[in-house]
């Protein structure tokens, strides 16, 4: 047995397995005796057919399979004992094919082509500096939030007639034949509600106000749902791929107005958003408005900057990858994702995440960063929480976060993406306790136009 290494350059190589029958014919002698026990050969009770027989009959097939057994073993001891990191798996080379013939011979040499981790220094220190925004909540984003809070909390109320864009109005949609008469057959009977404010077009908009109940307005029915194809699809009951039959002119009659209303600024208010008893006057309550805006507008900084981070390292690490290797590799295992065809486009994306994965691990080496037990199970309720927003649940209570957390994590997907989160935190946790924050004041339009052209610059 020989395994030989050759470095192609400081990405690729070649490693070679040579068997000789003497490596491999001992256990394969094994496997026929064990196998001669149970066989099932016509003319022989189980146990008593000859060996040379079974040789005869399945010998290539167990040469075979300890031959790529034995091989691949022999392969990765290699790589472990000499300390070789290498991306992706050893491929069969494909410009020095192996000798492996079952059939004329029984010597066999494995040529396997590797793709190398780029080696690289973690140069990130303090003479790095990364800004870091605060963004000045001043009262119009108060009183912005404010409204938003009186509208969130307001209340329905049902009226006679229609005059104002927020209304909210329920019609029955009728499909037409001709200008006047109701198709036979058709769409018909169909509740909807419409709220004016909401329909792009201003002559559909304006037909809906200071109607009242019984009143009918002839719509054209993609313009009265902005050609939204899901909207109108949900208010016909009618499936995408049919919209295109119907006649788009429809009657809508109306059924019920109702008018929001946003809710007054008093002690109802107060209790609703921060609790009963716990704001007891508007000053109070503006105090409390625009301690919450802060935290928000400190959270949206905070994920910023761990977002400028992610770019920041890897451009203070120009990782260089053996794409060519990698992507035969990306093919090879994942043949319903990646063809020959795609994978160039493809592999931009994957090649990207591989490089923070390689500047991560060697953070996680620099700085002995480990993660506990606690920290997991943190993560695992901030993400249950994200989820359970997902699902519409915007403000869960903390007993349901914890007990969906707990049954989440019986899936190892959900354990997997947990410890993701948590690793990437601690590693970017590290990194700011290493470089220089400069702090830099903005207004809050600053801000979010300071965010449009980082997505423009990284085509985000």
């Amino acid at each position: 047995m020989n395994v030989t290494f050759q470095k192609i350059d400081d990405l690729n190589g070649t490693l070679s397995v040579s068997l000789e029958k003497s490596d491999y014919e001992p256990k394969v002698d094994e496997q026929i005796k064990t196998y001669r026990k149970k066989a099932q050969i016509p003319g022989f009770r189980p146990g008593t057919a000859p060996v040379n027989m079974i040789k005869k009959l399945y010998g290539k097939t167990f040469i075979a399979d300890e031959v790529n057994k034995m091989a691949t073993e022999k392969m990765y001891n290699y790589l472990k004992d000499n300390d070789i990191d290498v991306l992706g798996q050893p491929l069969l080379s494909i410009n020095n094919p192996s000798d492996v013939d079952f059939d004329k011979s029984e010597d066999f040499t494995f040529n396997f082509d590797l793709g190398f981790a780029p080696k690289f220094d973690f140069n990130i220190t303090a003479n790095d500096s990364i800004t870091k925004y605060v963004i000045e909540v001043d009262d119009k984003e108060v009183d912005t939030e404010i409204n938003n809070l009186c509208r969130r909390h307001g209340i329905l109320e049902k009226v006679e007639e229609s005059t104002s864009e927020t209304d909210s109005i329920l019609v029955v949609l009728s499909e037409l034949e001709n200008e006047n008469t109701v198709l036979e057959g058709g769409v018909a009977g169909k509740e909807t509600t419409v709220i004016p404010e909401l329909i792009k077009d201003e002559a559909t908009k304006m037909a809906f106000m200071n109607k009242k109940v019984g009143d009918k307005i002839a719509v054209n029915l993609s313009v009265l749902f902005n050609d939204n194809q899901t909207v109108m699809s949900s208010a016909t009951g009618i499936p995408k791929e049919g919209l295109s039959d119907l006649n788009p002119q429809f009657v809508a009659e109306v059924k019920n107005i109702q008018k929001f209303s946003p809710a007054p600024i008093d002690q109802h208010l107060f209790d609703k958003v921060f609790g009963e008893g716990i704001v007891n006057d508007e000053e109070t309550f503006k105090q409390k408005v625009k301690e919450n805006v802060t935290i928000y507008y400190n959270s949206e900084s905070e994920h910023h900057l761990e977002h400028e981070l992610d770019h920041f390292i890897m451009d203070k690490h120009n990782l260089t990858l053996p794409d060519a290797f990698l992507k035969r590799w990306l093919i090879a295992s994942h043949p319903d994702a990646y063809t020959l065809e795609t994978a160039d486009e493809k592999y931009e994306k994957e090649s990207g995440a591989l490089k923070f994965q390689l500047i991560q691990e060697k953070a996680i080496r620099q700085f002995n960063i480990e993660i506990s037990e606690d920290e997991i199970n943190q993560t695992a309720l901030g993400y249950a929480a994200s989820l359970l927003r997902n699902y519409g649940i915007t403000n869960p209570e903390f007993s349901w976060v914890q007990e969906f957390a707990e049954k989440q994590k019986k899936d190892q997907r959900f354990l997997d993406k947990v410890k993701e989160i948590a690793v990437q935190r601690a590693v970017v946790n590290q990194i700011k306790n290493v470089v220089t924050l400069v702090e830099k004041n903005t207004s809050v339009e600053g801000f979010y136009e300071m965010i449009k052209q980082h997505n423009h610059q990284h085509h985000h």
